[in-house]
């Protein structure tokens, strides 16, 4: 009798197990953005596609609120996050430990698992300000967002490169302050990341009260991609949904990457991209939030960065038809 109760005993915890492994859930931290900005509402609408659609499938993902791309690399390559979306010069600078990231050291235990988009830097001003060039900002009150986005590093190198950063005021308002401040006039010149060339905070100011972007001279802009070459050159054209912009405006672009934290299954990440790429749920998403609408396996860039994708996100970008250069892809 002992004997057959200590093998029932052992058939129950057999079938205990299985069935526990069968409904183990994998559960991932999905790190956004700053409210104002808009990785913010652009990834919580994408983790709320996944998990209606993940669910059957044993994996859940929470949207976390972040201060941005700085600190989102830095959280994903920690493997607090286990994936989010960074700026080309956070992924860059936290894969060799340089810039910010130089304290960190050298931290390589994170992959690229897709190209969101590219996005230019806004320089703006109210419309019926006399500042027309970056000369004119000297002295002025100049908004470069909050530390430790990426934004407030793009911001911080513009003004540098076009050599008046050590000639304003510097102040370091959010997305969301920093838009009723222009508006109110406690600060002149508004600096923020676009999408292409938008932000949800001046767009919506620009009703009220109309703005208008400052390029950088020709100069300047060589100046600036010369001296930082995570960057390109771009000219922002004149836009109907900002009222006031209706000149052209020189600045810079620059690739946005998702990235995932080693810790990921390739199931995880695989199973992600299939729902959130797929073009009817893409064309659900960008209705919601704009910054999916470019979302893509373009990988190119890499090769002269010298950061890995993942094998998982390569084997389902090829799966859509994308050439995934075979050199930047690595496991761990």
């Amino acid at each position: 009798m002992r004997k057959f109760f200590s093998v029932f005993v052992a058939i129950l915890a057999v079938v205990a197990f299985g069935f526990a492994s069968a409904n183990a859930v994998e559960r991932y931290k999905f790190g956004s953005g700053p409210a104002g900005g808009g990785w913010n509402p652009a990834i919580g609408a994408g983790v709320q596609l996944l998990n209606k659609s993940l669910s059957g499938k044993g994996l859940k993902y929470a949207h976390v609120p972040s201060q941005g791309s700085v600190a989102n690399i830095r959280r994903v390559a920690k493997g607090s996050f286990h994936t989010t979306w960074g700026h080309v010069v956070q992924v860059v600078q936290q894969w060799n430990g340089t810039g910010k990231f130089k304290k960190d050291g050298v931290r390589r235990d994170f992959r690229i698992i897709a190209n969101v988009r590219a996005q230019s830097q806004i320089i703006a001003v109210l419309a019926d300000s006399p500042i027309k060039s970056f000369s004119d900002m000297a002295g002025k009150r100049v908004n470069l967002l909050s530390r430790g986005t990426g934004s407030n590093v793009n911001c911080m190198n513009m003004f540098k490169g076009a050599g008046i950063f050590n000639k304003i005021e510097k102040r370091f308002l959010g997305f969301r302050d920093s838009g009723r401040a222009l508006g109110d006039r406690q600060i002149d010149v508004y600096c923020s990341a676009g999408a292409p060339f938008t932000i949800p905070a001046l767009t919506q100011l620009s009703v009220r009260k109309p703005v208008r972007y400052v390029g950088l001279s020709e100069s300047e802009q060589k100046k600036v991609v010369s001296t930082f070459p995570f960057y390109t050159p771009v000219t922002i054209p004149p836009l109907s949904e900002v009222k006031g912009q209706t000149s052209h405006a020189r600045s810079i672009a620059y690739d946005v990457f998702w990235v995932a934290h080693k810790s990921m299954s390739d199931k995880g990440i695989y199973e992600m991209l299939k729902v959130i790429a797929d073009p009817g749920n893409l064309k659900k998403l960008t209705k919601a939030a704009r910054y999916w609408a470019k979302l893509s396996g373009k990988f190119d860039n890499l090769k002269v960065h010298k950061v890995h994708v993942h094998p998982a996100a390569a084997r389902y970008w090829r799966s859509r038809g994308t050439n995934v250069p075979g050199s930047v892809v690595k496991g761990y």
